[in-house]
């Protein structure tokens, strides 16, 4: 088992900001435990189904490990929903002020 953190790449799309958000896996099975943490990148919209999955991952697989999956699930679980809090504030001020400047901008 290998603790290293691999950089996963999402192909963005052409339309939208591309992101970079670190996200925690834990996998337990009865006494071992395995925390990774990985950057992702991509789209809001990609960044959104990525968390989805390392939630359901970090729900079915990371509670098994005695103490460690124990500890470790619920701090990966509030970390990631940090991570993902933040990326969606971040996105909506990009939002806010885009807008914001184009109709700031004069018409012909």
């Amino acid at each position: 088992m290998s603790n290293s953190a691999p950089e996963k790449d999402t192909a963005a799309q052409s339309t939208g900001t591309v992101y970079r958000v670190p996200l925690t896996k834990v996998t337990s099975f009865i006494i071992i435990s395995q925390r990774r943490t990985a950057t992702y990148k991509g789209t809001l919209d990609q960044m959104e189904g990525i968390a989805s999955g390392v939630r359901t991952h970090n729900l079915l697989l990371g509670w098994w490990g005695i103490p460690a999956g124990l500890i470790w699930t619920p701090m990966a679980l509030a970390r990631n929903a940090k991570a993902m809090r933040q990326l969606r504030d971040l996105n909506a001020k990009g939002l806010a002020s885009s807008s914001a400047a184009a109709s700031d901008r004069p018409t012909a």
